[in-house]
């Protein structure tokens, strides 16, 4: 049984990594692109302006500009899903900040330790199952579909209760180890 859950641990991990990376590619070309499309543009603008009417009207008929009207909706898209499953990717991975990273040692007695992390991790599952619920009512409600590709609106805020739910479990488990550390007395625990 634990092998089976270290292998969803680290599949998990991995599905949000993938996610993430791709998002951020996502928002790096549509940047590269916007950039791009823009420089041609003021090249065009250049060239007709300067008497080479003609250069301009090749390079515009080769590279058709036409505006991003659907770029919000994909940057929003990205951007959510980038901010999100990277929150919950660098949460299973206990790799985000912790204010117990330097309350922790200033504490000398191992116990209390161990009660403070516990307090930590209580409070951190409580506003996680808040978001969670919030989110996924929001994102049930929502009947409203995107401008450009007419995407139901839900599918942008799903990263939101998807991310959030699996943070919230994460953080279940980690108050169960947390309280079982402390009933047992044992050393700290690591976050």
């Amino acid at each position: 049984m634990v092998c089976l859950l270290k292998s969803i641990d680290i599949w998990v991990q991995r599905i949000l990594r993938y996610i993430a990376i791709t998002m951020f590619s996502i928002l790096a070309l549509l940047l590269i692109a916007n950039i791009s499309l823009r420089l041609i543009n003021d090249l065009i603008q250049f060239l007709s302006a300067h008497g080479w009417e003609g250069t301009a009207n090749f390079i515009q008929s080769v590279i058709t500009i036409n505006s991003f009207y659907w770029f919000d909706e994909i940057i929003e898209l990205s951007f959510a899903a980038l901010v999100f499953y990277g929150a919950a990717g660098l949460w299973c991975a206990k790799l985000h900040f912790s204010v117990g990273d330097w309350i922790t040692p200033r504490i000398s007695n191992v116990r209390l330790q161990n009660l403070y992390k516990l307090l930590i991790l209580l409070i951190s599952a409580i506003f996680m199952a808040i978001l969670f619920w919030y989110s996924l009512k929001l994102t049930l409600r929502t009947n409203q579909v995107t401008t450009a590709f007419q995407i139901k609106q839900w599918v942008l805020y799903s990263c939101v209760p998807i991310s959030s739910l699996i943070m919230l479990i994460y953080s279940i488990v980690d108050v169960i180890v947390a309280t079982k550390h402390l009933l047992q007395g044992g050393q700290t625990v690591q976050s």
